[in-house]
């Protein structure tokens, strides 16, 4: 089933079951009276309102499927990209809203009919997490949503987890409340006989039972000193908001382990592949880089069509990360230093059915000289500048202050320094930087 099937039965199937459908709306987040997110992080955001009910929606069921960006905030994906097999800087989220028209129950059974029916997952391999409670929080256990899901699956296909799983807050925004969280196992038969699923759920580095679909019950408001609010609210248990992640749906319909191995990204690791000169699941060094290029060129290509502009302030400063990062990879593992991630926009013009815009590939490509530009006039700077020491005040050793200096003045990471450091026969001490969070040493 391809990328675009899926999402059209999501959206047919929601349409029939009376939801208002929505496009995509803008990635940027504009609603910055209750939250300082630069980006729309999860479908709720363009919601807020309504269920705060500071505004009344025209419609009381909606449905959509919303780009988020997360790499800023709470839900920074970015140091997990290129090193795991579903984790994105951008994703697409399917998602269903509640405005106090129907209840967790009803929620949780079309999800269930969804999956179960419409895209035939296997209800032996769905497992699924509930709401235990929390005495410091006085949040008792989700038995609402217990007695639903025991009709749904085995009870040993059921999991209970606390605060920090199966309660969800929504960033920023005062909202909160029990989540009951659907996971699907998508390893063999051998191994699912092996162990059993409900042991890898929730676990760290587990890549074979995965985490698809959140179902909030947001029934509490959040007061300003971090307190829940439960009595005197506003909100019923009418009020539900529900994300899936659209890529790692792809991977579990279309049979693969790993996000970056569906159709749509396919097309953008292969022309990788030949810009490159490098190929896909030859080499571990290598797959990570291609990995990071083809997550970040996709979210560069979408903030890019926003209108944003890479420069050193809010979301220009994020898209100039990001093409930095794809760009210092290369440099380092494959020395490639001249641009060439404006080459793969045309793809992705072409799998997202956008008409091909000369002007943003233009931008792309002179971020990418300037940067290599920059990089090569700071090299030598920094090279002039440890030379200098070294003649004028004995220096023997670079420590992680001064380290730390470079990459902030000028963007001159460890690996770099390190050649440097070499040609001059100095050491580095760098025992501090390994806890130093503001540099990325790759």
């Amino acid at each position: 089933m391809n990328y675009n099937k899926i999402k059209k039965i999501f959206l047919n199937f929601f349409k029939h079951k009376k939801h208002k459908i929505l496009k995509s709306l803008s990635i940027i987040n504009n609603n910055k009276e209750y939250s300082n997110l630069m980006f729309v992080n999860s479908g709720v955001n363009k919601f807020i309102d309504y269920f705060l009910n500071i505004k009344k929606s025209k419609y009381l069921k909606i449905a959509n499927i919303q780009k988020c960006i997360r790499i800023t905030g709470k839900n920074n994906d970015l140091k997990s990209i290129g090193y795991d097999n579903f984790h994105h800087t951008m994703f697409e989220m399917l998602g269903n809203w509640s405005f106090g028209k129907y209840s967790q129950k009803t929620a949780i059974l079309l999800a269930w009919e969804l999956i179960t029916k419409k895209y035939k997952i296997s209800k032996n391999d769905i497992y699924i997490t509930i709401f235990k409670g929390d005495k410091k929080n006085n949040l008792k256990f989700d038995y609402n949503s217990y007695n639903i899901c025991k009709k749904l699956v085995n009870k040993n296909n059921i999991l209970f987890f606390g605060y920090k799983y199966n309660f969800w807050k929504i960033e920023n925004f005062k909202l909160c409340g029990p989540c009951t969280e659907f996971h699907v196992d998508i390893r063999n038969n051998n191994d699912k006989i092996n162990k059993l699923g409900k042991y890898l759920i929730n676990k760290k580095n587990n890549n074979n039972v995965i985490e698809l679909w959140n179902i909030v019950n947001i029934k509490y408001i959040i007061d300003n000193n971090n307190n829940i609010i439960k009595n005197n609210n506003p909100l019923s248990n009418n009020y539900i908001d529900t994300g899936m992640g659209l890529e790692r749906l792809c991977m579990i319909l279309q049979n693969k382990k790993s996000t970056y191995e569906i159709d749509i990204f396919i097309p953008i690791i292969k022309k990788i592949e030949k810009i490159l000169s490098i190929k896909y699941k030859n080499n571990k060094k290598f797959d990570i880089i291609i990995k990071i290029i083809s997550d970040h060129i996709r979210t560069i290509f979408f903030i890019l069509l926003e209108g944003i502009i890479p420069n050193n302030k809010k979301e220009g400063y994020i898209v100039r990360k990001l093409i930095r990062r794809s760009l210092i990879y290369t440099y380092k593992y494959i020395n490639i230093n001249s641009p060439f991630l404006y080459k793969i926009l045309p793809i992705l013009f072409k799998i997202f059915k956008i008409k091909k815009n000369k002007n943003i590939i233009n931008i792309l490509y002179n971020e990418e000289k300037n940067y290599f530009l920059i990089l090569k006039k700071n090299i030598y700077l920094v090279y002039k500048i440890i030379n200098n020491k070294i003649l004028n005040f004995k220096l023997n050793f670079i420590d992680y202050k001064l380290l730390l200096y470079f990459y902030e003045t000028y963007g001159l990471y460890y690996f770099i320094i390190k050649k440097i450091a070499i040609k001059l026969n100095i050491n580095i001490i760098k025992k501090k930087l390994i806890i130093n969070n503001n540099i990325e040493i790759i």
